[in-house]
């Protein structure tokens, strides 16, 4: 079964969205309308102003004078430390140095008397923060505290909420949160992301549910029809030992072109040799085999000649036996070659397979003496026959067996001897 992981939510889209809404915090800089608002005096909005152009003009050193001179006021009132705190945040942000920008944050929403909106904003850009820098405790600590107070909130914080439990390992918190995203998603009419799915998926692959793993897949393909996703609900089928939807998965992936990895193929192969498709599942290999997508070990030749051989391919069985036995450094490719050519009458062959096996060496000696030997008798060289069975009653497997067949020669000779003689047999 494959390792799967959740969708990293901070990737580099993820950090450049985050730019979006630290400048919306940084904003606040403005002054405020009306009365009952924080007031900030002009001379210390005329420096946060200048220091977030610079900011924003990549001029961290003139940003950081312009902020270093605010700093040097000792009257700063609460609104107007908050702003500062909030200036220097997006300037540590912008140099990348998020550990410093979210303390610098962190200082700005714990000062007294802000606006609520300021407040709301800047805990959510906080929460963000602290995905970055993989504070995941807080992160989730920060978002549930912003969603407790948030009036309308969109499907977004939830989903960041669910990927907080997920990287703390809280499996069935994170569900519900998701949930949450699921329903406020569907409920305005917008569209449920793709990624949201994916995590959805890994919480329940981590909790081994299954059957809801697979009823994830199932959407996943159905909406986004990917390669890897059909090959994942192939194997989550498996996982729930339901052979017949799994390889109609594979069937899926397969007629798509999915299917390029060994380890599916070989699976998808046998899956249908054990749904009655032994021809189609040796095609398949065979083919898989050509374009390399599968190692020709002895191991995948022997898999496929046996694969033929259920399918009554003898010839095309015996063909991979023969590829295999090349690669053999034993001798039991060229034993159940023997066997093969037996069976099919070929007994000057059967003889030759029979005594490259025996000269590599095999496991069961006395079995393939056995069928040595009887190839020889339909040859009717009835001595190298005989010779063959005694050989083989040293194994004690094929003892009995050898000596009835020696019995049984002897007999033959006799009667053939009388015939030669004009006598009653």
């Amino acid at each position: 079964m494959r390792t799967w992981r959740a969708p990293c939510l901070f990737s580099r889209a993820g950090v450049a969205a985050l730019s979006v809404l630290l400048a919306l915090v940084t904003a606040t800089v403005a002054p405020p309308a009306g009365a009952q608002s924080p007031t900030m005096r002009e001379r210390i909005y005329d420096k946060l102003s200048k220091a977030q152009a610079a900011t924003e003009a990549g001029d961290f050193a003139k940003a950081r004078e312009h902020l270093q001179d605010v700093e040097k006021d000792k009257n700063l009132s609460p609104y107007e430390m908050a702003q500062l705190h909030t200036a220097y945040g997006f300037l540590e942000y912008s140099r990348e140095d998020y550990a410093e920008a979210v303390r610098h944050y962190d200082i700005a929403v714990k000062q007294e008397g802000l606006p609520p909106a300021m407040v709301s904003l800047t805990l959510y850009t906080l929460a963000q923060l602290r995905f970055v820098v993989e504070d995941y405790e807080g992160a989730t600590k920060g978002l549930e505290t912003w969603l407790a107070s948030a009036e309308t909130p969109g499907p977004e914080p939830y989903v960041l909420l669910a990927q907080g439990y997920y990287k703390l390992e809280r499996y069935e918190p994170a569900l519900a949160a998701l949930a949450n995203a699921f329903r406020i998603a569907q409920g305005s009419g917008r569209t449920v992301q793709e990624s949201w799915y994916l995590l959805k998926r890994v919480l329940h692959y981590e909790l081994g549910d299954w059957k809801n793993v697979v009823a994830v897949l199932e959407t996943l393909v159905a909406r986004f029809p990917k390669k890897e996703y059909w090959i994942q609900l192939a194997s989550a089928y498996g996982e729930l030992d339901d052979s017949p939807n799994r390889l109609a998965s594979y069937d899926a992936a397969y007629l798509q072109g999915f299917l390029d990895r060994q380890e599916d193929l070989l699976a998808y192969s046998q899956l249908l040799v054990q749904a009655g498709a032994p021809y189609r599942g040796a095609v398949v290999l065979r083919q898989a085999l050509d374009a390399e997508q599968v190692e020709a070990t002895e191991r995948n030749l022997r898999l496929l000649s046996e694969m033929w051989t259920v399918a009554r391919e003898e010839e095309r069985a015996i063909e991979a036996l023969s590829a295999a036995a090349g690669l053999a450094e034993d001798g039991e490719a060229d034993a159940r070659i023997a066997q093969l050519r037996l069976n099919r009458e070929e007994t000057g062959e059967a003889v030759e397979a029979a005594q490259r096996a025996l000269q590599k060496g095999v496991r069961d000696k006395g079995q393939v003496r056995l069928v040595m030997g009887m190839a020889y008798f339909e040859q009717e060289k009835y001595e190298e026959a005989k010779a063959v069975f005694r050989d083989a009653m040293a194994s004690p497997e094929a003892r009995t067996a050898a000596a009835e067949w020696v019995a049984f020669i002897e007999r033959e000779q006799e009667r053939i001897r009388r015939l030669e003689q004009g006598l009653q047999p």
